[in-house]
């Protein structure tokens, strides 16, 4: 039960954010770099970094070349594309 709590928890942390919902709904099944779901998403750079970030502290997301400098590469994890079901089903 608690863990179902803590989920909507963060499904209200998303909804809260518009741009992490963006982002989250950018990102779906693909892998994508910053600038590649700044421009389609039409989020301001600086708000896709900083949501980014705070996806990546809460697990939705994760980086696949942590070492890389620019163009780092996003995916959403499996918390990530759980959100994302939710997300599409009912907002």
């Amino acid at each position: 039960m608690e863990i179902i709590e803590d989920f909507y928890k963060d499904i209200s942390f998303l909804k809260a954010g518009q741009y992490r919902m963006k982002v989250i709904l950018d990102i779906n099944d693909k892998i994508k770099t910053p600038k590649d779901i700044s421009k389609s998403a039409e989020i301001p750079m600086r708000e896709t970094s900083r949501a980014l970030s705070e996806l990546k502290k809460r697990d939705f997301v994760i980086v696949l070349d942590e070492s890389a400098k620019k163009g780092r590469l996003y995916k959403l994890t499996n918390k990530g594309k759980e959100a994302f079901k939710i997300i599409k089903e009912n907002f």
